[in-house]
């Protein structure tokens, strides 16, 4: 009988010790931190949450964060298909297609939900009738202002023909309009608030977070941007990516709720200068939202830019593995 239950003792302390082994290294998993944190972005609204974030170390004082300012989305793009990039802000669009061309990357949260505005001098345009027979100026051809701008068109009976649309990159349209030679332009913010100090009676036509709404649905929001996640490092650190999406959305609310307890770091670190910074912000709909809360938006935003441009989002809407699930 003693042989029996020290047996029995003997099994119970063994699978003890294995059931405390098993929680040691899941505890073990958990804990584990990358050796340093990549994120790339632009100097655009959205990173003004990400200079907040790594400043004030609200990852943790013992993480490195390597912190990168591209130019271009090509640049970005490039550091993603070569996986050296493990948080990115993108426009939305650009994050469906690098996912339709199978690069690495989930959508993790939407944060940017309409910074574009038309404007026109003396406030000449009323409604979208008053661009027939007119000279519109919009940003980058075949990127979103341009495609958005197009679609609105297509919603109130314009025919991209009654309008002349010309093009240049947003920086030069701004030059253009303070130069006198475009007088009805799309912009987005902060160049909006750079406009209206420096171009002569400049005034808001359009506020396109708006008309997208009335084109779309009532409720239904534009989320031009937001901020993809490598996969990889997602598998491998799903802890830190969830610490990032709370300092992050920490970091977003405190700006929204106060910009200029930030605007003397955002005119240092992304160079726009605090005064418009702070301006920008009344017009700036920043807001976060994970990916699966966004995603009803995310679709209808981007059915609505492949019906102009399939090329847009990638040929396809994406399918749920695009949206990050924890």
């Amino acid at each position: 009988m003693k042989k029996i239950q020290a047996t029995i003792l003997l099994i119970i302390i063994t699978l003890l010790t294995v059931s405390c082994q098993k929680t040691e290294n899941i505890k073990v998993e958990e804990d584990k931190k990358p050796e340093k944190i990549v994120i790339q972005a632009p100097s655009a609204p959205p990173t003004s949450a990400l200079v907040k974030l790594v400043e004030d170390k609200m990852l943790g004082e013992d993480v490195e964060v390597e912190f990168t300012l591209y130019s271009t989305v090509e640049e970005a793009t490039t550091r993603i298909a070569r996986g050296e990039a493990d948080f990115t802000v993108l426009p939305v669009n650009v994050a469906s297609k690098l996912y339709n061309k199978d690069a690495d990357i989930s959508l993790l949260n939407v944060n940017t939900w309409g910074i574009l505005y038309l404007l026109s001098r003396n406030g000449e345009v009323k409604s979208w009738d008053d661009l027939k027979g007119k000279d519109l100026f919009v940003g980058a051809k075949g990127a979103s202002p341009d495609v958005i701008t197009r679609y609105l068109l297509s919603k109130n009976g314009i025919n991209e023909e009654d309008v002349n649309i010309n093009y240049g990159t947003s920086p030069e349209t701004l030059q253009w309009m303070i130069a006198g030679k475009a007088d009805i332009v799309v912009l987005p913010e902060p160049l909006v608030t750079k406009g209206l100090l420096n171009a002569e009676d400049m005034q808001i036509s359009m506020d396109y977070s708006v008309e997208w709404e009335k084109s779309t649905g009532e409720g239904v929001k534009m989320p031009q941007a937001g901020i993809v996640v490598r996969n990889s490092f997602a598998s491998e650190y799903p802890n830190v990516v969830e610490d990032f999406q709370n300092a992050y959305k920490k970091a977003l609310e405190e700006i929204v709720n106060d910009p200029s307890s930030v605007s003397a770091l955002i005119e240092e670190k992304l160079e726009i200068p605090a005064a418009v910074f702070e301006k920008s912000m009344e017009r700036t709909n920043l807001e976060f939202m994970d990916a699966q809360d966004a995603k009803s938006h995310v679709e209808i935003y981007l059915n609505a830019l492949n019906e102009i441009s399939e090329d847009m989002i990638g040929g396809a809407l994406p399918d749920e593995g695009f949206y990050y699930k924890k």
